[in-house]
């Protein structure tokens, strides 16, 4: 006697509804703390939410630090002006919510920068807006004197280093650590770049006594640094980096915008721009504070040179340490490397700020990218093809050791937030052109 069997007919349905009664045909949320980013694609379309601090005090990653990739037009500014937007408004800014820092080469966030109220600093090559990055900053009275005689010591030689596209020797570096030794020992409030390119050029007594030299030999054999300040202060730097602060910059206020639109992104002045931009953020970003987010925008700008892919990876191992959630903005994977050939120091430096990224957030990318991304953001073969296909505004997310596709949901009063092609459309304000 055979036993009767039940028969069904076969059911489909979406990944929505049929994990009610199978729930493992799709991955679970990866919970609600944060700010609310969009729908998860591969959590049956519900909420996602995000925020680098929770991420990290949840155990869902190691560490703040994130990439953001993806082609133009596809998104990707309007996904960090919306994060940026929607942790004010959660966790608020200031000295009592977040802090925003933002390097915007392209001046895209002008209009961000108006609604939360963020200090925008408008540098262009001759022009009256002058920011020191030598000058004293908010963590001044917590940083002793021999430190910041290294933090400034270190800006000039990033500076110089990079005018000369080569290492400083022995004595170029050891004259310059003089110079700004002697200048920060000095009744100087203020001490500027064109201090230092003074003392340079004509070494004093006790400088050339403390390098065993005379102030003449000194002078003549370093020459070619005093050269190179002064190519800083009167071509690559002038009008932006070469005198004291005009900028009246609220440290305690929610945040700042670094406006460099003026500066070419192809110009060779701009990496020397952002070295001198990003030493500046750097005392807001050691001093004790509220969390912070810094956006670098264009960051490959910042992988051109050793001395500011240098600065990059202290931002990156300094974050936990700091409080500081660093944010990097690019087009392309192959963007990190390109501007370094494969085995310098500076393109094991670009590959290590991946490996310290636990967020990676790729938007599409065209099929001559999809190596690349597979090779520096470590994506598997079915996400590489997902990636080779994402439709605008829609990105996939690694957060430590899983993933998600995340459609990023718009609110319509976010629109003037995030606009980029105002004026493509012809909608662009007066006063925003006029900025």
């Amino acid at each position: 006697m055979t036993r009767p069997s039940l028969r069904l007919p076969y059911h489909q349905g979406t990944t929505a509804h049929v994990s009610s009664i199978y729930p493992f045909s799709v991955q679970g949320s990866f919970g609600h703390l944060g700010t609310y980013v969009g729908l998860d694609l591969l959590a049956g379309g519900g909420e996602f939410c995000w925020d680098p601090f929770e991420a990290y005090g949840s155990g869902l990653v190691t560490n703040p630090n994130g990439w953001i990739l993806g082609e133009p037009g596809n998104g990707k500014s309007a996904l960090v002006k919306c994060l940026l937007w929607r942790q004010a408004a959660i966790y608020g800014s200031g000295p009592d919510g977040r802090w925003f820092g933002i390097v915007d080469p392209k001046g895209e966030y002008a209009m961000l920068a108006e609604h939360l109220g963020l200090t925008t600093v408008r540098l262009s090559p001759g022009g009256t807006t002058t920011v020191n990055p030598l000058a004293p900053g908010p963590s001044t009275d917590h940083e002793p004197e021999d430190k910041q005689i290294l933090r400034r010591a270190e800006m000039c030689t990033a500076l110089v280093g990079t005018v000369l596209e080569r290492a400083l020797t022995q004595l170029e570096d050891a004259v310059v650590f003089a110079a700004v030794d002697q200048i920060t020992s000095s009744p100087v409030i203020e001490p500027t770049l064109a201090d230092v390119a003074r003392l340079v050029a004509s070494p004093t007594e006790t400088m050339a006594e403390r390098l065993r030299s005379t102030d003449r030999d000194l002078a003549a054999e370093t020459s070619t640094v005093a050269y190179a300040l002064d190519k800083l202060l009167s071509r690559s730097l002038r009008g932006m980096f070469d005198g004291r602060s005009t900028v009246p910059l609220r440290w305690d206020g929610p945040g700042v915008v670094l406006d460099l639109s003026a500066v070419p992104l192809d110009s060779d002045a701009l990496p020397l721009v952002m070295v001198a931009a990003a030493g500046w953020f750097q005392q807001l970003m050691a001093c004790p504070g509220p969390q912070r987010v810094q956006i670098l925008d264009e960051a490959w700008a910042l992988l051109r040179n050793r001395h500011t892919a240098g600065y990059l990876q202290t931002c990156f191992k300094l974050g936990r340490t700091y409080g500081v959630a660093n944010l990097c903005i690019t087009h392309r994977a192959s963007d990190l490397v390109a501007q370094a050939d494969d085995g310098t120091a500076t393109s094991k430096i670009a590959a290590g700020l991946l490996a310290d990224s636990a967020t990676k957030v790729v938007l599409r990318q065209a099929p001559d990218q999809l190596d690349a991304a597979v090779a520096h953001f470590g994506l598997t073969g079915p996400e590489a093809s997902i990636v080779g296909q994402l439709t605008r505004g829609r990105a996939l997310w690694k957060l430590g050791g899983r993933t998600a596709v995340v459609q990023h949901i718009l609110g319509p009063g976010e629109q003037p937030i995030v606009d980029t092609d105002a004026r493509m459309h012809g909608t662009a304000r007066r006063g925003a052109d006029a900025a």
